[in-house]
């Protein structure tokens, strides 16, 4: 959030739980029209104006808890909000100490005369004037420097960790805001810390904590859970797969007391108990016999459970068994030997681009295995085609930045609905962050991509084919779904009249065409008219190598066509050439791809 002044943005203030912020405490001292480097607190009636991303404007006090002002100083400040807060997530709290030499960060701050600004750093770990911050630069290739109005702003990791606050630029003439060196220093996540008003050193990170949580539930739970590893109760044995991804997005860390915060404010579905007092009664009852338990413990069980009834512990132990019993139940089927294994994406990232005036509106949704909502839209804009490799990436970069996805930690799948005059494009080449880092990895080498003709999707007619034809074409692929010669079609290997004729075998369910040649139009149409479920495309050379490899592969280890998503994404972190391949699969009666999208489709349903 900005941080205001009478006049305009101070600087920033990273909102770490509902309604509890930290800055600078010189940028409070700005917003105030004091001096930066006053060390007395401004006292509990100040008003510190804030403004949010959705451009509402908010009122804080200034917590006299971590308050550390002047020269010398941790230069820290916590904000309360006086009404309830902007919806929106929190950050996962990542120490600087963890980060590797060199590892790129990245903040955004609002300088004079701009809405915002994103800047790249590199971490250069322990200096600066204090004693306690870390040193930052930014990259010699970037012309973006540290400047006033960054002071208090999150400095994160790729994936949206909050190292530290910004907290000072280094000049070349010391304080000539005209001549920034490249060179900042920002307060780490470890050094948010203070002394409350009773003289108890506390973090930043427990103030956020008792802010979610209250602070009788910490004082009752924190100790506990927060010496259980998670090796002893892992998540997974008890959670949803919607409440482990939010724990895993949420940071859930190595202890029970992590899981639990993210887990806090989950709504239960009707006649269930919440997700919250779920996990502190199983994780009580699987160390219980293991070490002695503060009585605090069940009672605070005791006490957020009261509203199920009189039966209430009967009902968390019938709760507590019928999902273990759920995690207990046999898997699918396995692979046969040697093929990889082809559990669907945990996540998909749904791109629509639809033909208007104007341009194309590029929209977008987010849907997870294993829940049954659907899937989230993201939002909707305007792009004219040389802009739509790039928006896609930014809004994947985003989407990352912001925790609603984590690549790191589930497989995930982006799919694109590209209509038919737009195949020859390749959003997997272009780079979230590229402004920002000078050789940022492209799409394709991060995620599994598939493309999709939206006309094939939406229009049953398209061509004039029957949609049988294209539904038993897929059938047949289901019957025989491993890459073989004998389904393959290599456009080239066939004059370009001959192409149509080849692709009537009722065998061939997958068509190889080299994208450089003049009659590509003609294949994909071809293609689409005999109802081809995928479409591999790509520079002849590229795709000839790529052939040749699933090809060339003994019996026991072929590939098969519903992971070829997986295997080209693999085959492009090692090979710059198979970065040029894309692949187009439409899947009939695709659960995910209909218009008005219903509960995303499971292991049994094709949809992912």
């Amino acid at each position: 959030m900005r941080v205001l002044d009478q006049y305009g943005t101070v600087g920033g203030a990273v909102l770490l739980s509902p309604g509890l912020l930290v800055t600078c405490a010189h940028v409070v001292n700005a917003a105030l029209g004091l001096h930066g480097e006053k060390e007395e607190h401004p006292g509990p009636l100040a008003t510190v104006r804030l403004r949010s991303f959705d451009d509402r404007v908010w009122e804080a006090s200034v917590d006299t808890r971590l308050w550390s002002a002047g020269p010398d100083s941790r230069d820290l400040a916590v904000l309360r909000l006086r009404d309830a807060g902007p919806d929106t997530s929190f950050p996962v709290l990542r120490e600087c100490a963890s980060l590797e030499p060199q590892q790129p960060l990245y903040t955004a701050g609002y300088p004079e005369g701009m809405r915002s600004l994103q800047a790249p750093l590199v971490c250069q770990g322990p200096g600066g004037p204090t004693g306690v911050t870390h040193q930052v630069e930014t990259p010699t290739s970037q012309p973006v420097r540290i400047t006033g109005g960054f002071s208090g702003c999150a400095v994160r990791t790729g994936t949206g960790e909050l190292v530290g606050i910004m907290q000072k630029t280094h000049h070349y003439v010391w304080n000539d805001p005209d001549r920034p060196s490249g060179i900042a220093f920002i307060l780490p996540v470890e050094e948010l810390v203070g002394e409350r008003d009773d003289g108890e050193v506390v973090s930043a990170q427990r103030l956020a904590d008792e802010s979610l949580c209250g602070r009788e539930a910490y004082d009752r739970l924190h100790d506990l859970l927060d010496s259980v590893p998670l090796d002893a109760v892992p998540p997974e044995d008890l959670l949803s797969p919607a409440e482990a991804r939010k724990a895993r997005r949420h940071g859930a860390g190595t202890t029970a007391w992590r899981v639990l915060t993210a887990l806090w404010d989950l709504v239960p579905p009707v006649g269930e108990p919440p997700p919250r007092v779920a996990w502190v009664h199983h994780v009580y009852q699987e160390i219980r016999h293991q070490r002695p338990l503060p009585p605090a413990v069940w009672s605070w069980i005791r006490q957020e459970a009261g509203p199920m009834g009189r039966d209430w512990e009967e009902a968390l132990t019938r709760d507590r068994d019928r999902r273990l019993l759920r995690r207990r139940e046999p898997d699918a089927p396995a692979a046969p030997s040697g093929h990889r294994d082809e559990r669907p994406p945990d996540t998909v990232v749904l791109f629509e681009l639809e033909p208007v005036t104007g341009g194309y509106r590029l929209s977008h949704r987010i849907a997870h295995r294993g829940e049954r909502d659907d899937p989230l839209p993201q939002g909707t804009r305007l792009v004219g085609e040389p802009q739509i490799c790039d928006e896609i990436a930014d809004l994947m970069g985003e989407a990352t930045m912001q925790r609603l996805v984590t690549p790191n930690e589930e497989s995930l799948r982006l799919r694109v609905l590209l209509p038919r005059d737009l195949l020859h494009l390749n959003p997997g080449q272009a780079s979230p962050h590229r402004d920002l880092l000078e050789y940022a990895p492209p799409l394709c080498t991060m995620y599994e991509i598939v493309y999709h003709v939206r006309e094939r999707v939406r229009l049953p007619h398209y061509l004039g084919v029957p949609p049988d034809r294209w539904r038993l074409r897929c059938e047949r692929q289901t019957a025989s779904p491993l890459v073989e010669d004998r389904n393959v079609l290599a456009s080239w290997k066939q004059e370009v009249s001959e192409v149509a004729i080849a692709l009537s075998d009722q065998n061939v369910t997958v068509c190889v065409t080299d994208s450089d040649n003049s009659d590509v139009e003609h294949v994909y149409d071809s293609a689409l008219y005999w109802g081809i479920p995928t479409i591999i495309r790509g520079p002849r050379k590229a795709v000839t190598a790529f052939l040749e490899e699933l090809l060339d592969r003994e019996p026991d280890s072929r590939v098969r066509i519903s992971g070829l998503a997986r295997h080209l994404r693999d085959s492009a972190r090692r090979s710059s050439q198979a970065r040029e391949i894309a692949i187009i699969h439409d899947i009939f009666g695709d659960a995910l791809l209909q218009e008005t999208p219903g509960e995303p489709a499971g292991p049994e349903r094709p949809g992912v």
